[in-house]
C-alpha cells in the first residue's frame, strides 16, 4: 500500500485531534519498567504536520524521579491514546542519562508514517 503525503497528513491530523481532547495528555519517560519523568503535553499537541511527519510542540522541563538511561516513553490520555516511543530515535531528550532530582527536557518528538 502506498499513501500520498496528503493521506498520511490526514491520518496524523486525526491522531493529533485525538491527543488534543481535554488537557490530560501525558508523556511518561521510563527507565526499564519504572517511570522517571512525566510531562504534561501542550494543547494543541502538534507544531506541524507535513510530508507524513507530525512534529510535536514540546512541554516544559520537569524534575526526574529516577536515575538511569531512559529506554521508552509513552504518550497517553483519557481518550484512549497509548503510543510507545523509543528514546533516542523517535523522542530525543536533552541529555542521554536522567538523574533523580534533575531537570529533564525534550529536544524533539516526531512520528513519521
Amino acid at each position: 500500500m502506498m499513501l500520498s503525503s496528503e493521506d498520511k497528513n490526514a491520518m496524523l491530523q486525526g491522531l493529533a485531534d485525538k491527543l488534543n481532547i481535554g488537557t490530560d495528555t501525558l508523556l511518561t519517560i521510563y527507565i526499564g519498567a519504572d517511570s522517571a519523568a512525566v510531562f504534561n503535553m501542550p494543547n494543541p499537541i502538534e507544531a506541524s504536520i507535513t510530508s507524513g511527519v507530525i512534529t510535536f510542540n514540546l512541554p516544559v522541563k520537569v524534575l526526574a524521579t529516577k536515575s538511569g538511561l531512559p529506554t521508552t516513553a509513552k504518550l497517553t490520555n483519557s481518550a484512549g491514546s497509548n503510543i510507545t516511543f523509543d528514546v533516542g530515535s523517535e523522542i530525543v531528550l536533552d541529555k542521554p542519562e536522567i538523574y533523580a532530582g534533575g531537570y529533564v527536557s525534550l529536544s524533539s518528538l516526531t512520528i513519521t508514517i
